[in-house]
């Protein structure tokens, strides 16, 4: 069995697919399997993940489309390294990603998933996620702090745990899946560039913003409620200005909001103690400071 399986689901990906592929094959760790499942593509994808000869590649062809979470889930199922590697269609990992992450969670038994940090382009910034598992899980309950096609997942815990997406949670079930697994797991993300980030126009977060951002407000008021609370509209619209870094210090109203509510949730917090409060308060001020973790 390889020691490691790349999952990377494909639709209608042509004009990226091959540069992703081309970017696990050329990786200087060696021992793995690459799982492509084309989910019914229509624009040659397909007919391009057919000619790709590597013995290391297993393809997958569904006839019609059945949907990321769906083809996700069957990637775990067909899963048989140590680990499990996400990988988008239209992203491209760095030549040494699986040596440096099959390495850290060698030396790092209690980690059973772990993401990396990213760039949108060559040359730009690297952007840096929360490092410790307990900022980690503070900073999910702001937004996604791990970037999916980055990580890596022990399969022992996904068999463990019956891991599996959620449909429920359409174009954020990453997100929905990370809150999940906080509590019962350890995530570490390395202050590393292991992966590039295509942003383009037909990529899911710009075609379904709105649906993910009803979703997201879902998966966030599940923690919330941990602490015993459930936002209204406009302590939900406070929280959203709050994470997006849209609260203005020079409007005395704005302000005093986002700090209400931020007091708020942090005396529930103090009472329920779901997250270490110290990182939360760290969390609401660079919220308000509009000082973004990097």
């Amino acid at each position: 069995m390889p020691r490691a399986s790349v999952i990377m689901p494909v639709y209608n990906n042509a004009a990226f697919v091959l540069e992703a592929v081309h970017s696990i094959l050329v990786q200087t760790y060696s021992d793995f399997e690459l799982i492509l499942i084309d989910d019914g593509s229509t624009d040659g994808s397909a007919y391009l993940i057919s000619q790709i000869t590597d013995p290391r590649v297993v393809k997958i062809f569904h006839g019609t489309n059945r949907g990321l979470v769906a083809t996700l889930n069957e990637g775990l199922n067909m899963a048989t390294g140590d680990y499990i590697v996400r990988m988008d269609s239209d992203d491209f990992s760095t030549p040494d990603r699986l040596a440096v992450q099959i390495s850290f969670m060698d030396q790092n038994p209690w980690i059973d998933l772990c993401g990396a940090a990213y760039t949108t382009s060559i040359g730009e910034v690297t952007r840096v996620n929360p490092v410790s598992h307990e900022e980690i899980r503070t900073w999910l309950l702001f937004h996604c702090c791990i970037c999916h096609p980055t990580i890596i997942m022990r399969n022992s815990m996904i068999h463990r745990l019956g891991v599996q997406y959620d449909s429920n949670y359409p174009h954020a079930e990453d997100y929905e899946l990370w809150n999940r697994l906080a509590s019962q797991i350890q995530m570490a993300n390395l202050p590393v560039n292991l992966l590039y980030y295509r942003q383009h126009q037909g990529q899911v977060s710009n075609q379904h913003r709105a649906i993910q951002d009803v979703v997201a407000r879902r998966i966030r008021q599940r923690q919330f409620s941990q602490m015993g609370l459930e936002l209204s509209d406009e302590e939900n619209k406070i929280m959203v200005d709050i994470l997006q870094f849209n609260v203005n210090a020079n409007d005395y109203n704005s302000y005093a909001k986002a700090l209400g509510f931020a007091n708020w949730v942090l005396d529930q917090n103090r009472k329920y103690s779901v997250y270490n409060q110290e990182l939360l308060n760290m969390a609401f001020s660079r919220c308000i400071a509009r000082i973004p973790y990097q």
